[in-house]
């Protein structure tokens, strides 16, 4: 009974942790209802253009961890690529590319962009290593490789392997849509990249797709529109998304080159494409509006560019680049996250999450990760509403420090509810569910307190027992030692009582050794043949070693016959004379 009921209450604690909780008041119903939108939080870093090790990557996905982030993006792919597959062979249109030769054009690539002093590119196991720790911290991975633009190592790469003239009209970092090779090669490389990340997973690939040919001129898009190749665009983009789509990922790119003037002129694009919604344009740049997506039917994510930094800028004049370090932060503390840049007042842009950005657009400058891990700081703090922080896992850690290291004491019904609590602890959840978080270690401790010890081994005293009971007790002069040690036997004692149990079974085995025989009783006949002490046919009086007749009594018969014998021969001399 004692057992069932401590059964009972690990199963009403359990039972409560499968129940659920919800919150209805103060700052965590806020947060509840904004985790009821679903809306993403995603936090991207450049890591194409400049190295980022395992660690540097896993402290940024913790970072992200800890501050309500659903979802890190990693551009592995743009200007350089720092990501090599185990297998990077490829078989293009009858061509054969082997791995080794693929990699080391690609390094050659990466040097000539920028040959970073901290590693060329990670490699499969690295980004195996990378994705298992976003999965152990609850974190969806979105990869970048970027084409038709950011391409400057791969068109490297597509020279030393020999295609000839991959780069669109002088540009050093955009592919030429003309050239079916060059195109055919960019494809199939991109597509051993989608199998990889599909087969891990992820749940969107982003394409990039964007500033065609940016460091020739910002008028990219609009030149392939005037020369019709903006058709062949619009193709490659589709292409690539049901590659996307084929490895079980949603394909996404940025906005700047999808229907660029508003214009369906030049063909349609997949509506499945997500749209990472970061400039509305300038002068000159006339890209479609986030009202022109959501008519089309498009997801967007609000990819805000002012929240965007570059990395070691910090004065516009150094660099002429606007994403300086103050201007991230101060437009952290003033935009809403909801804040779509192009949008007009009144326009309700509906949105999947919002992305918040820091690039490498110059490599050499040093990586400073207390600035970076501090925006992300100020991000979640400012759009804390959004970004659901984790539970708090401090009262379940400290339940499982209390399970006894040794369980094999217990019984394994006990066990066993104990390894079901602690195996329904699901981590990763937010402080929305911290109720839950706290019933499961309600439901170990409550596990803890129903161990029960087994019973103690019983065996020695058994045998014990059986080796007396196959005993006479007639047989011996006192048998109650023997008796008195099997009554105080204590059944039932646990395994920590194990020593008492054992002294019992030595306790009936003293007894035992300690008893003595009674004697044989003996009439001194014998009714068979006596041979030398050995008899046949009945018994004998002969001494045995070991016979308990008195030997004063033998003794004293002895005399008495020499008398009578003495006696009989004088008499007999006596008559003689």
């Amino acid at each position: 009974m004692k057992f069932m009921k401590k059964l009972l209450a690990v199963t009403l604690a359990f039972g409560i942790v499968l129940s659920g909780a919800s919150l209805t008041t103060g700052e965590a119903a806020t947060v509840k209802a904004a985790e009821e939108q679903n809306l993403k939080s995603v936090f991207s870093i450049d890591a194409g253009r400049k190295y980022f090790s395992v660690d540097q990557l896993k402290t940024i996905i913790n970072k992200a961890y800890q501050n309500g982030y659903t979802d890190v993006q990693i551009l592995l792919g743009n200007d350089a690529l720092r990501f090599y597959l185990d297998d990077m062979s490829l078989e293009v249109n009858g061509t054969s590319y082997a791995s080794d030769a693929v990699k080391n054009a690609l390094t050659e690539g990466n040097n000539e962009y920028y040959k970073d002093p901290n590693g060329n590119a990670l490699t499969q196991a690295e980004m195996d290593e990378v994705l298992a720790y976003a999965e152990y911290r609850g974190l969806n991975v979105i990869p970048v490789i970027n084409s038709p633009g950011h391409m400057d190592s791969i068109l490297t790469a597509m020279e030393k392997l020999g295609i000839e003239n991959p780069q669109f009209d002088g540009s050093i970092r955009t592919v030429d849509l003309n050239n079916d090779k060059a195109i055919a090669f960019t494809k199939a490389l991109i597509g051993k990249y989608a199998k990889y990340f599909g087969n891990k997973g992820c749940e969107i690939f982003n394409l990039g797709c964007d500033e065609y040919a940016n460091d020739k001129n910002t008028g990219g898009w609009a030149n392939l529109q005037k020369t019709g190749l903006y058709r062949k665009f619009v193709t490659y983009v589709n292409d690539l998304s049901a590659m996307v789509k084929k490895e079980g990922m949603k394909p996404m790119c940025f906005n700047d080159g999808v229907y660029y003037k508003s214009t369906e002129e030049f063909g349609t694009f997949d509506k499945d494409l997500i749209i990472s919604y970061w400039t509305s344009g300038w002068w000159g740049y006339d890209v479609a509006k986030p009202i022109y997506f959501a008519n089309k039917g498009h997801k967007i994510l609000n990819t805000n560019d002012g929240w965007y930094w570059v990395i070691g800028n910090y004065d516009k004049a150094e660099h002429g680049n606007g994403y300086i370090y103050d201007n991230a932060v101060k437009n952290i503390k003033e935009k809403d996250f909801t804040s779509v840049t192009g949008a007009k007042p009144g326009e309700n842009i509906a949105i999947i999450g919002s992305m918040q950005a820091v690039w490498c657009d110059y490599p050499e400058e040093v990586y400073e990760e207390d600035k970076v891990l501090g925006l992300m700081d100020l991000f979640s703090t400012t759009y804390g509403k959004y970004l659901v922080r984790p539970a708090d896992y401090t009262k379940v850690d400290e339940a499982i420090a209390k399970i006894p290291s040794d369980l094999s004491v217990y019984t394994e019904e006990t066990v066993n509810a104990l390894n079901t609590a602690k195996d329904a602890v699901v981590r990763n959840k937010r402080v929305t569910e911290q109720e839950d978080v706290d019933g499961y270690a309600d439901a170990i401790y409550a596990a803890i307190d129903a161990l029960v010890y087994k019973t103690a081994d019983y065996t020695k005293v058994d045998e014990a027992i059986a080796k007396a009971e196959a005993l006479n007790k007639a047989d011996y002069k006192d048998f109650s030692a023997v008796e008195k040690a099997i009554e105080a036997v204590k059944r039932d004692l646990d395994i920590t009582k194990q020593e008492e149990v054992d002294a019992m079974a030595k306790a009936i085995e003293d007894a035992i050794a300690a008893l003595e025989k009674k004697a044989p009783a003996t009439n001194g006949t014998t009714n068979g043949t006596t041979n030398g002490g050995n008899t046949t046919g009945g018994t004998s009086d002969t001494i045995k070693t070991g016979d308990t007749t008195n030997m004063t009594l033998w003794f004293m018969m002895l005399v008495v016959s020499a008398g009578l014998a003495g006696m009989f021969y004088a008499r007999k001399r006596k008559e003689n004379r």
